[in-house]
């Protein structure tokens, strides 16, 4: 409010002293830099005094500078359909003024146009057509260090962290080479929003406090939000949730004062995510519906879809403008041209014809290439299937006939002693149960494989009590490890309230996989341990046997479809391999990485882990 103020008592001094109309620009151009989007009226009361100033002398850059301040404030109100406009005219008469100054502004601020409407790959080429421009990296350090800074928020959008970090990077050097103290203050704020994402907790706060200090006593609300919200980042990474959530919540009022829809929503969203980690799924909810609903009003597919359109009519106008000048010169130089022009159609014509020859040759050659790599692509399938396909007969022609096999000779048995030994006959029967039981389940797998193949399920999310969950399901296997003398340790490292929202029936069916190899990979009288404990936002859930181990070698094969291993069960049980390619499907369903670390005779610890 102090600086608003001392602008409308200083405006009459300014536009009333002896300056020129471009002295006078200039310093309203250097005020409005001092303005953030809490002072919108401000950018347009200087853009009107602008235009009348243009007017007045004749000056352009008055009317470019107008436009900058008009698009300013209409993307500072969330209109970005409207300030992208503004933005290209003021690119198109930068360019008939030749105004270098006017040109690297509107790319600026047309790639920020692009960013904040989550047009990303839009506003990277737009960054990295400036940033190419030899002119700007050899006369303009300042821009271009706002380029490369911009370029890496393009990039950070976009998941390209090493990039992003590369072009902060490059940012910064420019910056401390200037002297740039609020050019490094802004650059240390998307620094530590990028290490947030790296989970580099320490530099991030390092970052944030720097700026933090950096703002005191400094009117810049915008600038306070965002270091607000990175320090609240900081610690909701390391874990300090109550710290976090104070921070958030000073930072939406920040956001609310500014009245940015844009930061509200994003501080909506991180006040979600810490309510969601701490398990306050309501609240949570809450807050997501809420940044939704504020996200619509920011931006939808129409804005989207007129900003497009914009672009591609600023597109169509350039182009038309280049014709015309292309046509007013070749009008100018006909008459020179005259006699050279039979020569010059013969030339033409045999570099066209030549050209031409070339094109189509590399066409060609593009075409033949693009077939190879199809070809090569789909070779490469089948040969996959091809190997899928022989696993599968391997399994049915082998493994499966095995418990079949079995199922006859024991049935035979069973017919021979009818009569003579009740025992015998006790026994036939057991065995046959128990083979039909293993190939039922060789069955069920294959099933269970081919049925994720092809998606034909659906996830149902549900709230899960985890201690009640762990237990019922190590009682299931009571018998199953009974028959080894084995038992199973129930080391559960969580409150027993603890809730964790997923679908019951697929994790059940996972750990149940993976239970099922470490009884069957165990020998006589040893222990297999199912512990569920957090490690930071993660969530684990591990199984451990001590058992015959796997190889580095072979530890490669585990989760492929149908692969197998050359470790056996330790009783002659039946294994297909099958099982730990259902476990990984069903990691990559319910979002959770699935690890193995094992070696041959000191056992296996597999772990399905979910980040919280």
């Amino acid at each position: 409010m102090t600086k608003y103020l001392l602008f409308l008592l200083f405006l009459p001094c300014l536009l009333t002293a002896q300056l020129t109309p471009l002295e006078k620009m200039d310093s309203l151009y250097n005020i409005a830099q001092l303005y953030d989007d809490a002072k919108i009226d401000s950018l347009r009361i200087m853009g009107q005094q602008l235009r009348v100033l243009t007017k007045e002398s004749g000056v352009p850059q008055g009317e470019l500078y107008a436009l900058r301040f008009e698009g300013w404030a209409d993307e500072y109100e969330g209109n970005y359909d409207l300030a992208l406009p503004k933005y290209l005219e003021m690119l198109e008469k930068a360019r008939k003024a030749n105004d270098k100054f006017s040109i690297n502004a509107a790319f600026n601020d047309i790639g920020a146009v692009y960013l904040h409407t989550n047009q990303y790959e839009r506003a990277k080429s737009i960054y990295q057509e400036a940033i190419s421009n030899p002119e700007l990296q050899q006369n303009n350090p300042k821009r271009l260090s706002v380029f490369y800074n911009n370029l890496g928020i393009a990039y950070r959008r976009l998941d390209l962290l090493d990039s992003a970090l590369y072009s902060y990077g490059e940012s910064l050097k420019i910056k401390e080479e200037l002297g740039d103290e609020r050019g490094m203050a802004d650059l240390r704020i998307n620094m530590a929003s990028l290490m947030v994402k790296l989970e580099r907790y320490d530099e991030a706060e390092k970052y944030t406090l720097q700026n933090l200090d950096y703002l005191k006593g400094k009117d810049l609300k915008a600038d306070v939000w965002a270091n607000t919200n990175n320090l609240a980042s900081v610690k909701f990474g390391q874990d300090k949730y109550q710290e976090a959530f104070r921070l958030f919540e000073k930072s939406l009022g920040l956001a609310e004062e500014l009245n940015s829809k844009e930061r509200i929503m994003e501080t909506q969203e991180h006040l979600a995510t810490v309510h969601e980690s701490i398990g306050n799924y309501r609240q949570a909810l809450s807050y997501y519906r809420q940044a939704e609903s504020t996200r619509q009003e920011i931006i939808n597919v129409e804005t989207n879809e007129r900003i497009s359109e914009l672009q591609e009519q600023f597109n169509a106008r350039e182009r038309e403008t280049e014709n015309e000048l292309l046509n007013t010169q070749l009008t100018s130089q006909r008459q020179q041209r005259t006699l050279l022009i039979g020569g010059l159609l013969l030339a033409l014509a045999a570099v066209a014809g030549i050209a031409f020859a070339l094109q189509k040759n590399r066409r060609k050659n593009a075409q033949l290439a693009g077939q190879n790599r199809l070809i090569e692509k789909q070779r490469d399938k089948l040969t996959e299937l091809n190997s899928e396909k022989n696993n599968l007969i391997s399994i049915v022609s082998h493994d499966l006939r095995s418990p079949f096999n079995s199922i006859l000779l024991w049935n035979r048995t069973l017919r021979e002693n009818l009569a003579s030994s009740p025992l015998k006959v006790a026994e036939s029967s057991e065995m046959v149960e128990k083979m039909a039981g293993y190939g039922q389940e060789m069955i069920d797998n294959i099933l269970d494989i081919e049925r994720m193949e092809i998606n034909s399920h659906t996830i149902d999310v549900q709230p899960l009590p985890l201690a009640e969950f762990t237990s019922e399901l190590i009682a299931d296997f009571a018998p199953a490890a009974k028959g080894k003398d084995i038992t199973i340790v129930n080391d559960f490292n969580l409150s027993e309230d603890f809730i964790f929202q997923t679908d019951g029936k697929l994790l059940r069916r996972a750990l149940e996989n993976l239970i099922s190899n470490a009884l069957k990979f165990s020998n006589r009288n040893a222990k297999v341990w199912l512990k569920v404990f957090k490690e930071g936002r993660k969530l684990h859930f591990e199984v451990k046997d001590l058992g015959v181990g796997i190889s580095k070698e072979d530890q490669a094969l585990l989760f492929k479809k149908y692969g197998k291993t050359a470790s056996t069960p330790t009783a002659g049980e039946q294994s297909t391999g099958l099982g730990l390619s259902i476990v990984k499907r069903i990691g990559d369903e319910l979002g959770a990485k699935v690890t193995v670390q094992s070696e041959p005779g000191k056992g296996s610890v597999f772990g399905v882990v979910f980040r919280l």
